[in-house]
C-alpha cells in the first residue's frame, strides 16, 4: 500500500511540472514583466531563452511594450518583437 501512494505522489508531482504554463523569449534582448498566477511577481526573461512560470491560468505583462497574455496550463506565451501572445 505504501508503495502505491508513493507512485501515486510521484507520478503527481510529474504531470505537474508538465502542467506549467511556459514562456519563450525569442527576443536577443531581456524583457521586464509582470506575472500573475495565483500571485503576482514581478521578474524579467533573459533573452532567446525559455522558463516555466508557474500553475495557469496564468498572465504575463511586458512591461515596455503594456502587451499582455493568459495561458492556461499546458500552454505556452512568446515574447517576440516585445509583444507577448499564445503560443
Amino acid at each position: 500500500m505504501k508503495t502505491l501512494l508513493a507512485l501515486v505522489l510521484v507520478l503527481s508531482l510529474a504531470g505537474t511540472s508538465w502542467a506549467s504554463v511556459k514562456l519563450t523569449n525569442k527576443d536577443s534582448d531581456s524583457h521586464d514583466i509582470l506575472i500573475k498566477c495565483s500571485s503576482t511577481t514581478d521578474s524579467s526573461v533573459g533573452g532567446t531563452s525559455t522558463r516555466d512560470i508557474g500553475t495557469g491560468p496564468c498572465t504575463v505583462t511586458v512591461k515596455s511594450s503594456g502587451s499582455s497574455a493568459t495561458a492556461q496550463d499546458g500552454e505556452s506565451l512568446v515574447i517576440q518583437g516585445g509583444n507577448v501572445s499564445k503560443q
